[in-house]
């Protein structure tokens, strides 16, 4: 992994420690790789392997697994698996030029954070790329050790989905895919998502005597459909609905109808073109900025940027069709119907959402209204539930349930008779004197999918301290990367004792 650039080689010298892991961290972001352009990171991890002579494999989806042999006299301790993932998501700033599939990202230090220059740092997952690396040529005493680097995580999880039964030969996994420094992660929530297809009629002719009129809802705040899911931040989509049902009275009619971009986005934005007869457009903009503002008033803690309301009326109708009066008030009826939001708190973890729904992208079309579900549950039970509710939405609708591909299970936290997680914890404790807080995340990690395809797998995972990931304001602790590394290091050696 060498570091061409100038600019890079400068933050390598200033760094710090440990100097191993920085230098090939810096080395990957010299290399391409974001989602869907990992030739090039992969040539790289593939050269790299020859050069410290390690046993490289790449199998047929294009994941990386190193094999490392157990120090002499080692052979028999624990194999462990460090994984990761090559990929990184490309975010630039307005205006800058930079192509991410040729470009190195320009690194800079502020105030002990690394960040980079204009774009994603690609601190996920470079760093526990590095740190994977820099341990097949630690001189410390180990059993077996695998590190494994998926493909694609950030947008599909292709490389966990394709990962075969029989490559890992580790009992233990270690994920280095967490963001926050002095917390152990040990469960995520599986989740599906669908499409719920309404039909819908539309009229053959547009009605006469009615005002087209626009409205479109912005400056949300949005966010994960997992993690934040629990905030209590508005939905785009709900927050529509919600004003449409208080002008039903007004005899209008929808046209068009959209809200949500994103499968794992709470939809920020929503917008509909109506038709609306001409002697109610004053009592239909009455009652939809009456119901705006008891809405504002209901979210004004947390949607601290305000949510604002575009009204817009054409001089002219310009829409060519509309839905009749039975599938206008039907769509309304749908996104009524659909939940959004925490269904179920975990019983057994303080503070996690065990199940949640969100109603992520709303889509009127020609002959269907389209409602994207993301649905999640820590327990597989829970997702089963989750799925036989919204077929029977479906069914009562008279639609068609898609369930989309890309289903991928829980895991479950393992907090009594778990010798990886008991072990890192009294690791932990002697490295740094204190106890680390073990937490659940409510989103999907490439753990779940792993540990589904070996029986009897453990993983955990651990990560520095990063922040704003998939931003232009990513930015990672530099001194968590230490902490973080000798963490690794130490519990490799104490499992091999």
């Amino acid at each position: 992994m060498e570091i061409k650039t100038k600019n890079n080689q400068k933050v390598l010298r200033s760094i710090g420690q440990p100097k191993n892991v920085f230098e090939l961290f810096l080395g990957v972001c010299e290399i391409p790789h974001v989602s869907g352009n990992l030739d090039p990171i992969r040539e790289a991890l593939v050269k790299y392997g020859k050069k410290i002579k390690v046993e490289t494999i790449v199998d047929e989806i294009g994941n990386v697994l190193f094999r490392k042999p157990a120090t002499k006299g080692y052979e028999k301790k624990p194999s462990i698996c460090i994984q990761g993932h090559m990929d990184m998501v490309g975010t630039k700033d307005e205006g800058l030029e930079f192509n991410f599939e040729t470009d190195p990202i320009q690194t800079k230090i502020e105030k002990g954070w690394l960040t980079a220059q204009g774009t994603t740092l690609g601190a996920d997952n470079g760093i526990g790329v590095a740190m994977g690396l820099a341990l097949l040529t630690e001189n410390i005493k180990h059993g077996p050790l695998e590190v494994l680097l998926t493909v694609d995580e950030e947008t599909s999880m292709v490389g966990a989905f394709n990962l075969k039964n029989d490559l890992l030969q580790s009992k233990y996994l270690i994920n280095v895919d967490s963001e926050e420094d002095g917390r152990i992660c040990i469960g995520s929530a599986g989740g599906f998502k669908c499409i719920i297809h309404q039909p819908i009629t539309r009229m053959e002719s547009l009605p006469e005597g009615v005002t087209q009129m626009k409205l479109k809802l912005h400056d949300l705040m949005g966010g994960h459909t997992g993690v934040q899911i629990h905030e209590g931040r508005a939905n785009a989509c709900k927050w529509m609905c919600r004003l449409l049902c208080s002008a039903l009275e007004t005899g209008f009619y929808i046209s068009e109808f959209q809200a949500g971009h994103a499968k794992n986005a709470i939809p920020s934005t929503a917008s509909a073109t109506l038709l609306v007869p001409d002697e109610n457009i004053e009592q239909f903009k009455e009652n939809i900025e009456k119901t705006h503002l008891n809405i504002l008033e209901e979210f004004f803690v947390v949607e601290v940027n305000g949510v604002i309301l575009d009204q817009t009326i054409d001089n002219q109708v310009t829409v060519e069709s509309c839905l009749d009066k039975k599938s206008t008030v039907g769509i309304l009826d749908m996104i009524q119907a659909i939940h959004h939001g925490v269904v179920r708190m975990s019983p057994d973890v303080e503070g996690l959402v065990e199940s949640s729904q969100s109603l992520s992208i709303c889509t009127l079309g020609e002959t269907t209204f389209d409602s994207l579900v993301f649905a999640r549950s820590s327990t597989k039970s829970q997702i089963v539930l989750l799925e036989k509710q919204l077929r029977s939405i479906a069914t009562l609708t008279g639609s068609e349930f898609e369930k989309l591909a890309g289903e991928y299970p829980p895991w479950q936290p393992m907090v009594r008779n778990n010798y990886l997680l008991d072990t890192v914890k009294k690791v932990y404790y002697q490295t740094f004197k204190k106890k680390p807080d073990c937490y659940a995340i409510h989103a999907g990690l490439e753990c779940s999918l792993i540990q589904s395809k070996y029986e009897g797998m453990i993983p955990i995972s651990i990560g520095p301290q990063i922040e704003s990931p998939h931003s232009t304001q990513e930015r990672m602790e530099i001194k968590t990367v230490a902490t973080s590394y000798q963490l690794l290091k130490n519990l490799i050696e104490t499992m091999a004792k």
